[in-house]
């Protein structure tokens, strides 16, 4: 190490990383992986960056020659050590050659190195063990997790679920009265002249007999009118009910009754809608 100055020190740190493993290690010897191209490149970057981490952390350029130096002979001999007999060794060589570094730093550094050499001590001990050749298996693990839930926030509780329920039963139950009343409107029953002129048709009538026919056809033609008229209103009064109930529902403006929450809603009772004694025609509600 002691063709490396700290000027060349301090120019390596500024160097990307293959190049700088590669001039740091140009200044060392590597014997004891020499046969083995792929460990000595795991021990020589294990050396840049014990180095790098020095110089990161501001200690002096010797300061950092000196960790670089330390843990070029630090590493060989981390082979069949424990735990606590890895700190140690740390401990004793960091006294050994920074005896002046500052506490802080030395605490730091300390840190550094019994991290990585005991957090992968295994993949250590099988480098400077000589095991480079030892068969490794591999096993696929995959790891299923259950769907994040959301927030509460954003759930949905029980009466919400009741009301999304009974919209819906409210939804079909106003398709299913405009279609009814569609085809009550679109529904054709004879016209009073049809039937007047059918009737002459078929026989030979005086003037009164005339006048009887097309009032009894005007009162005929009259009830079934009116009776279409109280079964479309019915109709429309129906589904101005749904409509209310399902936009209470949606806006969020009543709430379900615990004693109505399993009940489809009333779709069979009719009233007829009145005015001041006069009946309501359709609207665009429907």
């Amino acid at each position: 190490m002691a063709s490396l100055t700290d000027a060349e020190m301090a120019e390596i740190a500024k160097l990307q990383r293959e190049e700088g493993v590669q001039q740091l290690s140009g200044h060392f010897s590597w014997p004891e992986f020499s046969g083995d191209a792929v460990w000595q490149s795991a021990y020589q970057q294990f050396v840049y960056e014990c180095a790098m981490f020095a110089a990161d952390r501001g200690l002096a350029w010797s300061a950092v020659r000196a960790v670089a130096g330390m843990t070029r002979d630090l590493f060989p001999q981390l082979a069949d050590l424990d735990p606590p007999r890895v700190l140690a060794l740390i401990s004793d060589w960091l006294t050994k050659c920074l005896p002046r570094l500052p506490p802080a730093h030395h605490k730091a550094v300390f840190h550094f190195l019994s991290d990585t050499c005991v957090t992968s001590q295994r993949l250590l001990q099988a480098v400077v063990g000589g095991t480079s050749h030892r068969s490794i298996n591999q096993k696929h693990l995959e790891v299923h997790v259950p769907p994040t839930p959301l927030p509460l926030a954003q759930g949905d509780d029980e009466c919400a679920l009741e009301r999304q329920r009974v919209c819906a039963l409210l939804q079909v139950a106003k398709q299913q009265k405009r279609e009814e009343l569609r085809r009550l409107r679109e529904e054709e029953g004879p016209q009073g002249s049809e039937v007047i002129l059918d009737t002459l048709n078929d026989r030979r009538l005086d003037r009164e007999e005339v006048a009887d026919l097309v009032r009894s056809t005007v009162r005929a033609t009259g009830e079934l009118l009116m009776g279409r008229l109280l079964k479309e209103s019915s109709l429309v009064h129906d589904l101005l009910e749904l409509s209310l109930q399902h936009t209470a529902l949606t806006t969020g403006e009543n709430s379900i009754h615990p004693d109505h929450t399993h009940t489809h809603p009333d779709l069979t009772h009719t009233h007829t809608l009145t005015s001041h004694n006069r009946r309501i025609p359709p609207g665009p509600y429907t």
